[in-house]
């Protein structure tokens, strides 16, 4: 309630000058005007005690006076308005919100006002302080760091031979439950510490995965993971890979762009091909379908 009087008091402050010209006021009321904005000032603790500063702010309150003023002498002309008033009842009006605002709002409530917010902000900062150092203390765990130390253990708990099945087993149902990216850095981070068949088809799992597909465009995964495996040698997950990327970039219309480029696949089909003649033929068609994509591609 005090604030609504208050800013309906400064309404009134501001519209009796402007009424007061409209009314065809002389520039009396500029100077009447000029002494109630100044007193407004002084009875609201706004005037300065440096004596520049103080006349500075008398100065802006008489300029405004004459803006405000003038602005009914314009709207006056603008508008052909004949009424004329004197100028006390607008001058009346102005002194009478003086009062009301210093009323509604006085400035030992507007002291007390800002104090009370210092206090609350104060007492904001430090229990943001002490939260933010709770949340240091605490352990940074997350559900992809939980997702991570549960495929970690279940393929730890598997033997280095373990077959592509039973560590998709491991791999797959945990997709759905952390980002797949972070699967995919693990199960990388396995595969080029200690290269063995079990963490290769992890490795294999992470990057072909539905989830891995929809959500991972753009971070050459597949990529990353064909050229893991070129470089182990691992000739039995590069021809489980790229079985699973023929069918990945012709049923995902964007996969492909997270593949080797045609020329690299086809560079390690030839550098196979004597020593595993139908691995080098699977990779063989890959690199002509990519081929055929990026034709495509390019227009």
């Amino acid at each position: 309630m005090r604030l609504r009087l208050f800013w309906l008091a400064i309404a009134a402050l501001y519209a009796a000058p402007v009424v007061a010209g409209l009314y065809g006021a002389g520039w009396g009321a500029v100077a009447g005007f000029a002494l109630i904005f100044t007193g407004f000032n002084a009875l609201m603790e706004r005037i300065p005690p440096q004596l520049p500063l103080a006349a500075a702010s008398i100065a802006v309150v008489a300029l405004l006076a004459l803006v405000t003023v003038s602005a009914g002498w314009g709207l006056r002309a603008l508008t052909g308005f004949g009424g004329t008033l004197p100028a006390w009842p607008w001058l009346a009006l102005g002194a009478g919100a003086t009062a009301l605002a210093r009323a509604a709002f006085p400035p030992r409530l507007t002291r007390e006002m800002d104090q009370f917010l210092d206090e609350a902000t104060d007492q904001l900062e430090t229990m943001a302080e002490e939260l933010g150092a709770l949340d240091a203390a605490a352990p940074a765990t997350t559900l992809d760091d939980e997702a991570v130390a549960r495929m970690e253990a279940a393929l730890d708990a598997l033997p280095p031979d373990a077959g592509s099945d039973s560590v998709a087993r491991v791999v797959l149902p945990l997709t759905d439950q952390a980002a797949p990216a972070a699967l995919f850095d693990a199960a990388l981070a396995r595969a080029q510490a200690a290269p063995c068949p079990r963490d290769h088809a992890a490795l294999h799992w992470a990057a072909v995965a539905d989830e891995a597909i929809d959500l991972c465009t753009g971070q050459q995964q597949l990529a990353r993971a064909f050229a893991h495996f070129t470089e182990a040698g691992d000739h039995e997950a590069l021809y489980r890979f790229s079985g699973a990327a023929i069918r990945l970039i012709h049923d995902d219309p964007h996969a492909w762009r997270d593949m080797p480029e045609s020329g690299e696949i086809i560079r390690v089909a030839l550098a196979v091909e004597a020593d595993n003649p139908a691995l080098g033929e699977e990779l063989a068609g890959l690199g002509r379908a990519m081929m055929e994509l990026e034709r495509e591609a390019d227009g």
